[in-house]
């Protein structure tokens, strides 16, 4: 009889999952074609009939395509499942610089990892392209008997791409150092550990997978003594020094350094938060990193929107660099406009063009573009920017476009209260008729 029992349950529970696994598959499947379906649907409906697009631009200039703007215009005012007031487009024509498209593009909402493209463009112009993140360990005095008579100095930039700090305590014994008889320093432009913004989810910059030089100080001089016994090296436990400093006389025995399009690169690729909040800090503290700051400190980003941007961004909420809070809240023109300027600045133009934008037509720039936009009609056409935010429902798209009538476009896509595969989706049917 018991067996008999079991063997029912075991046979209602297998109905019972074939039956999920049915209803998933059904949906997997019916949820595509039928948002395709939906499309196909108000093409044809938009080409069967002459009506003036709500969402046309007044502002919509002569001299750009008018075929282009056409098509555009009879894509976003065909019928959606969205909420078109739940939507955000701006598109600007670079090759005359005029508007093309603008939807409710004053309009306050959450860009998600779209702010990328503000930590990124504001590095870039206020460090320079050619900028590098530097570490070196230094000693001072003279090396005698494998004894080091003077001081042993690790100085380090907060470079995100560090993971190890072996090799420059291996360099203290390759140049036959036993023993530190003065002090082993660790100077660090920043000593506290890297968190996201107290408004995010704190999992999202998770402490182990935090590069080491952003483990805070503590943490640092743990790992550098550990390496220090297992090197063999006898020195006093390390001590912190905080904020860049200059030691006469001190020589460098190993140097490493980073150019700052090497963190860009993940950073708006694979959308790296911890790289793009490193990037953020480092850009903000950089020119103080050799002296203490006196007075009212202005960040470097409000700085680089007045001076270059002229933009008022009063009404703005930016908490991070990632674009992980959740109450961050900019403008689908302003990100625009910070493209436009991008530009006009040929080296950040350069970077971001050929380097450091994910793009569908180079396997090692998909990054978060993976299975979006496939196809030839993608290929070197479209260098972008994702964001996501799924638990409030928040998605954007932003970047460049070079459509088959050889015009360039800057444009920004931001959905909210959406769900975000359907966001993505219209996003990637916007972007096609940009493109052809």
């Amino acid at each position: 009889m018991a067996r008999k029992k079991k063997r029912r349950l075991k046979l209602w529970v297998k109905i019972t999952l074939w039956c999920i696994a049915f209803t998933l598959g059904t949906w997997i499947l019916w949820w595509p074609m039928n948002t395709l379906h939906l499309y196909w649907e108000r093409q044809s409906l938009a080409n069967s009939k002459d009506h003036t697009p709500a969402w046309q631009s007044t502002t919509t200039p002569l001299s750009c395509d008018s075929a282009k703007i056409h098509a555009l215009n009879k894509f976003l005012d065909s019928p959606s499942r969205l909420n078109k007031k739940d939507i955000a487009v701006c598109i600007w024509d670079l090759n005359t610089n005029t508007p093309v498209i603008l939807w409710q593009d004053r309009e306050l909402m959450v860009p998600a990892s779209s702010l990328k493209l503000l930590t990124a463009i504001s590095a870039m112009k206020r460090l320079g392209t050619n900028h590098r993140f530097t570490e070196r360990i230094m000693v001072t005095g003279q090396v005698q008997n494998g004894t080091l008579q003077g001081n042993a100095i690790f100085q380090a930039d907060d470079n995100p791409m560090v993971e190890s700090l072996g090799c420059y305590i291996q360099a203290l014994k390759n140049h036959g150092i036993r023993r530190i008889q003065g002090n082993f320093i660790i100077n660090l432009m920043r000593t506290d550990t890297l968190k996201a913004h107290h408004t995010a989810s704190r999992w999202d910059i998770p402490y182990n997978r935090t590069p080491i030089l952003l483990k805070g100080a503590p943490r640092i001089a743990q790992e550098i003594n550990a390496l220090l016994q297992q090197n063999g090296i006898s020195s006093p436990y390390p001590a912190i020094e905080k904020g860049l400093k200059i030691y006469p006389g001190a020589r460098t025995l190993k140097r490493t350094s980073t150019n700052i399009g090497e963190i860009i690169a993940p950073m708006l690729i694979h959308s790296s938060n911890i790289k793009a909040d490193a990037l953020a800090y480092h850009t903000s503290h950089y020119k103080e990193r050799y002296a203490t700051p006196t007075g009212v400190r202005e960040d470097d980003i409000d700085v680089f929107i007045r001076e270059n941007l002229a933009y008022d961004t009063s009404g703005f909420t930016l908490n991070d660099g990632s674009g992980l809070s959740p109450q961050n809240m900019v403008t689908a023109d302003f990100l625009t406009a910070l493209l436009r300027y991008a530009w006009t600045e040929t080296e950040i133009k350069k970077q971001l063009i050929q380097r450091t934008l994910a793009s569908p037509g180079d396997p090692q720039r998909r990054g978060s573009l993976a299975y979006r936009m496939n196809g030839p009609l993608f290929k070197n056409r479209i260098f972008c920017k994702t964001g996501t935010l799924t638990s409030i429902g928040s998605s954007s798209l932003c970047g460049y476009v070079h459509s088959h009538n050889g015009h360039w476009y800057a444009f920004c896509i931001i959905n909210r209260n959406s769900p975000v595969g359907e966001s993505r989706l219209y996003q990637d049917m916007l972007c096609r008729e940009l493109v052809r």
